[in-house]
């Protein structure tokens, strides 16, 4: 499952998409839809993430870890740095 995304990085919009990972672990995946290259990893570790990625559907799951990627500046500092960012959902 894939969803796409505009988000506005330095006064410009870009597309961005995010997916679950389809490795069978718990984490999303936020990548920049033109080059797909992984900016941030957020993972559902310990029992609350966990729960969580259990609980909630994949869609509802995705737009978390997008609120909190735009909401924490991950997606900004990965363009920046060049580093994956990597958190917790």
């Amino acid at each position: 499952m894939i969803q796409n995304f505009e988000y506005n990085v330095g006064g410009a919009t870009g597309q961005f998409c995010a997916s679950l990972a389809d490795d069978g672990t718990r984490r999303v995946l936020i990548s920049a839809a033109d080059t797909a290259k992984t900016l941030v990893i957020l993972d559902a570790s310990g029992l609350l993430g966990a729960l969580k990625a259990e609980l909630e559907e994949p869609e509802q799951l995705i737009a978390h870890a997008i609120r909190k990627a735009q909401n924490e500046g991950l997606i900004e500092r990965a363009l920046s740095t060049g580093a994956i960012q990597e958190a917790s959902l």
